[in-house]
């Protein structure tokens, strides 16, 4: 991530200093500036991937077009097919991950779902320049709505308590990151090699270990992007919120990734739901959607197909058998779900911490080998 390399770390004072400096309405364009020099920093790969996808948005949100519907729908799906190569290419031609471009191609999406044409006129083409290249977020995320970042620039204040709040937020990023994932994890614990004689815990528990490491990683990384856009005076969502205590699949989905799940929720589970009626194929669709956009590969549609499966048993089961609500009352039966559920998560991270799905089937074998006859 950039923010632990050196350049990263020159450029987070460099810009909070002219941040607070220059008149609010210059602060757009420092913002989008400061994002592309992050992406000259990444590569001219990453500019020319950013720079179509952008020139596409302006083409059609720009200009006032007479039938807006269907440039609409011509935008999505530029986006869509845009988004697609990438992903393919990366899957398939090992080619080297775009700079956050995962993150801006939801972004774009968003602007053009919701807002249409107009939205870099009318003197707003800065401001969503400084949206979509907002630094703090530029790699990992949160993604934040538009709205929501507008009203947060025009109300930028500099506070002494949040900025203390910021930094030591920050210190937890940079904790979680190096000291619990690269050093407890990486160094410590993978180089001392342990084994416990019993194939099936040494399967599972490397895939605790990845979960641990996946969760410590990626919500580090956002501490440092939540703590950096706070000492911008901005707020941005938070991403995740304890999601190994969830005690059901639908909370756990509350509590993990919890931007991008939203946006998949917004943009791919309700209008699917509300067009066809049908609870288990918005939920399949939905989480196949959002597998395929972590990679588009078998075994992360596998995955997304797992988890979209989970969440359907879970609708049926309260829906058919609503007396398990009564249930909850009992802390014996909130530690059974909570188990459970934990168990789940931590069985899907098979099919994404192995290569392919021959490899995920083989440590699925592994896994339940006590449980199989002659075993």
């Amino acid at each position: 991530m950039v923010w632990l390399s050196t350049f990263g770390m020159l450029c987070m004072p460099i810009l909070i200093a002219l941040y607070w400096r220059l008149p609010s309405a210059w602060r757009p364009y420092l913002l989008a500036s400061c994002g592309g020099v992050l992406l000259c920093h990444d590569g001219w790969a990453s500019v020319a991937a950013w720079g179509a996808l952008l020139a596409w948005l302006a083409l059609i949100s720009g200009p006032q077009w007479k039938r807006p519907a269907l440039m609409q729908t011509v935008g999505l799906a530029g986006v869509l097919l845009a988004f697609i190569a990438y992903q393919y290419a990366k899957a398939s031609h090992g080619l080297l991950a775009y700079l956050g471009y995962a993150f801006v191609s939801l972004k774009v999406w968003h602007l053009i779902a919701e807002h249409g044409s107009g939205i870099v006129r009318e003197g707003r083409a800065s401001l969503t320049a400084g949206y979509l290249l907002f630094p703090p977020t530029v790699t990992v995320g949160p993604i934040q709505r538009y709205d929501t970042f507008r009203l947060e620039l025009l109300r930028a204040r500099w506070d002494n308590d949040i900025a203390a709040q910021a930094l030591q937020r920050m210190l937890y990023g940079y904790c979680k990151i190096v000291l619990l994932a690269g050093y407890l994890l990486t160094s410590r614990l993978n180089g001392l090699n342990l084994s416990t004689g019993s194939a099936p815990l040494d399967a599972y528990l490397g895939l605790v270990g990845y979960g641990l490491n996946l969760y410590w990683q990626f919500s580090g990384y956002c501490d440092i992007a939540i703590g950096f856009a706070a000492l911008l005076g901005i707020r941005v969502p938070e991403n995740f919120h304890f999601p190994f205590a969830a005690r059901s699949l639908p909370d756990f989905w509350r509590r993990w990734h919890i931007t991008v799940s939203e946006w998949c929720r917004d943009f791919v589970f309700r209008p699917i739901l509300t067009h066809t009626r049908q609870y288990l194929f918005a939920s399949l669709a939905s989480m196949m959607v959002l597998g395929l956009w972590h990679e588009l590969s078998p075994r992360y549609l596998a995955w997304g197909l797992f988890h979209g499966a989970g969440l359907a048993f879970v609708h049926l089961w309260t829906k058919y058998l609503p007396w398990t609500e009564a249930l909850r009352r009992y802390r014996l039966w909130r530690v059974t779900c909570w188990f459970v559920t934990l168990q789940f998560v931590t069985l899907s991270f098979v099919f994404t911490s192995t290569p392919d799905l021959p490899a995920a089937w083989s440590c699925l074998t592994v896994l339940f080998a006590p449980l199989l006859p002659g075993s």
